[in-house]
Formats: C-alpha cells, sequence, structure tokens
C-alpha cells in the first residue's frame, strides 16, 4: 500500500469513526450510507484499500438492517461507546490472557480464571499512555473447536468498530493453531482481503515467563509478517513498553497549543491523524479562525527552528505546540 494511499484512508478512517461515534439504528445506517455516497462522489472507491473499506460500511448496513427491531431498548452485552483518543480491540482464543492483561493495563478489574469463556461479554477500560486516553476492549475469546456464529459474529462487529485490532497470542499454547484460527476470522469476516486490510493488525504475545517461551515467539516471529510485541504480567518494562507500542498503532499525533503571549496548554492536546496539518488543528478550534488566519508558530520537531513561522499547510508531529495568529475583525 503505498504511503500517500495510507495517509488517506488513516484521514478517512479517523473521520468515520467521529461521524458515527453513538449513533445507533436508522441514525447509523443513514450516516453509514452517506459515507458510502461521499467514498463514491470523490472517486476513492477506484482504489483497492478504499474497495476494502467501502466492503466494510456495507457489511455493516446489511447487519444493522437485518437486525430485528426490538421492543423498547434491549441489553446488548456487546455494545460499547467508543471513549477516549483511539479504540483497540483485544482479538484472540479464550483462555490466552486477554482479561489479565487488560487488568495490568488498564483502570479496569476484568474477572479471570483458568477456565475457557471467563469473558462473557465486551469489556472496556481506559489505557492511559501520558497524555493520551486509549478506550481497550476485551472480546469474549473464541472457542476454535466449537463453532458459535452468533458470538463470533458479534466480536467481528466489535472488532470493526475498533481504530486497531490486537491479536493476543499465549506463548504457552500452540503458536500455529492460534495463529491459522485468528487469521481465518478475519479473512471470512472480511476484514483481510487479498492480504489487504484497512485496519492496523499486530499480536500481542503473552505468558512470556513461561517454560519454551523463548522458542514460541521466536516461532511466531519466523511465521508472520504483522509486529509482535511480548509481554509478561511479571514486567512493569514490557507492559510500559506495550502501552507505548499501542499508542504507536493509532496513527495519531498529539498537537499541543498556546495562546498569543501565553504559555502552552500541555494538558489536553488536540488529538490527530499523522500528517496533519494547521489547517487541521485550526479548524478543531474554531471555523472562524480559517478565515482570519494570519500565520501560525510551531515549537517541535516539524520545524527547523523554536517558533518558527508556518502556513495552514504546515504537516505537523507528534508533541508540536501551535501557536495561531489570526488578524483582527
Amino acid at each position: 500500500m503505498s504511503t500517500n494511499r495510507y495517509t488517506k484512508l488513516k484521514w478517512y478512517r479517523f473521520n468515520i469513526a467521529r461521524r458515527i461515534r453513538n449513533l445507533e439504528g436508522e441514525e447509523l445506517v443513514a450516516e453509514l450510507e452517506d459515507i458510502i455516497e461521499d467514498i463514491k462522489e470523490k472517486k476513492l472507491d477506484k482504489l483497492g484499500v478504499f474497495k476494502i473499506q467501502l466492503r466494510e460500511l456495507e457489511n455493516m448496513i446489511a447487519e444493522l438492517k437485518e437486525k430485528p427491531k426490538a421492543k423498547g431498548r434491549q441489553y446488548d452485552p456487546f455494545h460499547i461507546p467508543s471513549s477516549g483518543d483511539g479504540r483497540i480491540a483485544l482479538f484472540g482464543l479464550s483462555n490466552v490472557g486477554k482479561s489479565t492483561l487488560m487488568n495490568a493495563i488498564t483502570n479496569t478489574d476484568v474477572k479471570t480464571g483458568a477456565y475457557l469463556h471467563t469473558t462473557r461479554e465486551a469489556l472496556a477500560g481506559t489505557c492511559e499512555y501520558e497524555d493520551l486516553r486509549i478506550q481497550i476492549v476485551d472480546l469474549p475469546g473464541f472457542l476454535d473447536f466449537k463453532e458459535d456464529w452468533n458470538t463470533s459474529k458479534q466480536i467481528v462487529r466489535v472488532t470493526r468498530t475498533s481504530d486497531a485490532i490486537m491479536m493476543v497470542i499465549d506463548l504457552s499454547m500452540d503458536i500455529d493453531r492460534q495463529y491459522h484460527f485468528l487469521m481465518k476470522q478475519l479473512e471470512d469476516a472480511k476484514l483481510i482481503i487479498d492480504n489487504e486490510t484497512p485496519y492496523k493488525i499486530a499480536i500481542i504475545a503473552t505468558k512470556g515467563d513461561l517454560p519454551n517461551s523463548k522458542e514460541r515467539y521466536q516461532e511466531l516471529l519466523n511465521k508472520t509478517d504483522l509486529d509482535v510485541y511480548p509481554i509478561t504480567i511479571k514486567s512493569e518494562d514490557t507492559l510500559e513498553n506495550l502501552k507505548e507500542k499501542l499508542f504507536e498503532q493509532l496513527d495519531v499525533i498529539r498537537v499541543y497549543t498556546k495562546k498569543p503571549g501565553g504559555k502552552a496548554d500541555l494538558a489536553k492536546p488536540f488529538v490527530l491523524p499523522e500528517e496533519s496539518t494547521v489547517t487541521d488543528v485550526t479548524k478543531r478550534i474554531h471555523t472562524s479562525f480559517l478565515k482570519h488566519f494570519r500565520y501560525g508558530r510551531v515549537w517541535g520537531t516539524s520545524v527547523e527552528f523554536e517558533g518558527q513561522k508556518v502556513g495552514l499547510d504546515h504537516v505537523l508531529a507528534d508533541k508540536d505546540v501551535l501557536e495561531i495568529i489570526v488578524s483582527r475583525k
């Protein structure tokens, strides 16, 4: 996938997530249909990666229309409203350590146990990394020896609403069985088509402190081109490293702002896709700023010197500080 196409797709997925957040039922269907029409009007459907995204949206609409209308609001064990600065799904077989991992890196206390299907519904928690809040969704584990199409379908449905998918593989179990089963689930759900995907997918390898885990970790590396992040719950260093990797999976940057003559607000950054420009931040502050924009000043790694003057098309980097100068009305 070319860098330009991937960047364009990242932007589009980012905007889709914001447009459909907290929508349900007919409102969600209508919004998805508008997004499809927008893709076709801009002729983005001619690009391979957008064809996959288009199928994803069409599948979501088909599933929503197939779902019978309930009398009154019913409890949906898989419905989790999006929150935070990004959403990552933990996707794996049953009893591979997803819930234990969830407890270790988020603010949740998920029930765990040494038996299959301890987690029976989708659960969410917040992973805090520096000044970001990442929503982690712990999905019920698959049972590869027992087909449960209803549960599997719901797991995939939640996975589609995430910004990234982390396959969780247990280094104390058969690597080949886990890896090929999970990849087949992603392919059957059309989340991967002909080795192309609009999603960021990586692997968390759990239980790295158990016997033979190093050999199985190497086996996993030999089997996949995906990034693999080995962890052990007993090592705080591996967990902190994982949080950093989760942030990298989101492909976002943090941009701080400051008022002219004031100090930078380092508590609440604007979170945007990589390759975002001064225009994108200006729109988020207030659309009227675009009309009256004179120039910006940037402190950070995207400029040659601190406080450098920039225009609206300047591409920002993670942790840049932006000051916007507007003309007086």
